[in-house]
């Protein structure tokens, strides 16, 4: 940052009158979508267990605001009146899934554009530039409509169902496994027949919607090459299938094995957490394998590259 601007005071940076106009739109964006807010965001985040990750995206939204206070106090506010059109537009397509369409979801994502067309207005395109991952950010806190979600979750349930039932006989010896969508018929030899149905909650949607979110903050926060990035965040999903993917055999072993004491409650519970833990490592892992098989280093007008091998590869700039 440029030393005159870390200079300035914040007077200068977002004078008086700036910021009470800031504060007076802040204040009535609120009250235009208060209910938005309050019953469709809120109360899914603290009530529905698949969002409950919710309300942290806005916590960390703010926070990248906050860490990037100096490339913001940098940037010259030039308002754009593009910013009204989306603002309006935004507005809009909330007035009419509110009162024509009896929609939710275009309310709740409208809440976002009206939060952009605000900053274009206000700040213009540089600020944008500044400020356009916090805000893109809070898309993943909006639930998706329940019609939506159960879609989604079949495929995931009915994967999860197949791969178990593979992989459960290999470690139960005797047990034959078949699957049926998301029911696996088995039958253990001295223990009888019985049927395991992958519930809605163990489909990994919750689990990925969660991973996904962790992921695309720690790439935007972590200094990496946008294509590692971009490996990073395609990444999450399979991660997050393979763990609930165990979790699910797991939990399926112990239920033949008659120990559901530990396949439900609070272990099955734990198990999930486990899980995450288990996501969250691997994922580490694959970012500290990207960091450090291949590091680029530039030499004079030309650009190295170093292998854990010890291997120096270089290539020479024109």
């Amino acid at each position: 940052m440029p030393a005159n601007v870390a200079s300035r005071s914040w007077d200068q940076i977002i004078p008086p009158l700036s910021r009470a106009r800031i504060v007076i739109v802040g204040v009535l964006l609120i009250a235009g979508y208060w209910r938005v807010i309050e019953l469709d965001l809120v109360d899914r985040w603290m009530n529905d267990a698949n969002w409950s990750h919710g309300w942290l995206i806005p916590v960390f939204s703010l926070y990248v605001l906050y860490a990037q206070r100096d490339r913001l106090a940098a940037c010259r506010a030039k308002p754009s009146y593009v910013g009204a059109v989306i603002l309006l537009a935004s507005l809009g397509i909330c007035f009419l899934s509110a009162w024509r369409l009896r929609m939710a979801y275009p309310q709740d994502l409208s809440l976002v554009g009206s939060i952009l067309g605000l900053v274009v207005l206000l700040g213009g395109w540089n600020v944008l530039r500044a400020t356009w991952f916090p805000i893109v950010f809070l898309f993943l806190a909006i639930p998706l409509p329940h019609s939506v979600y159960v879609d989604v979750t079949m495929p995931l349930r009915q994967l999860a169902s197949q791969v178990a039932a593979l992989v459960m006989p290999m470690f139960a010896p005797g047990l034959h496994t078949d699957a049926q969508s998301v029911v696996i018929d088995y039958v253990m030899p001295g223990r009888g027949a019985g049927q395991l149905n992958v519930e809605e909650a163990c489909s990994g949607m919750r689990s990925i919607m969660a991973f996904v979110t962790l992921g695309v903050a720690i790439a935007y926060v972590h200094e990496r090459p946008v294509w590692q990035r971009l490996l990073l965040l395609a990444s999450c999903v399979p991660i997050a299938v393979f763990c609930n993917t165990i979790r699910v055999t797991v939990t399926g072993l112990l239920f033949v094995y008659g120990r559901t004491d530990l396949a439900t409650g609070t272990p099955h519970t734990l198990l999930g957490v486990l899980m995450f833990a288990l996501a969250l490592a691997l994922f580490s892992g694959l970012g500290w394998l990207l960091a450090h098989l291949f590091v680029e280093e530039r030499v004079g007008d030309g650009v190295s590259g170093r292998t854990d091998g010890g291997e120096l590869l270089r290539v020479e700039g024109r």
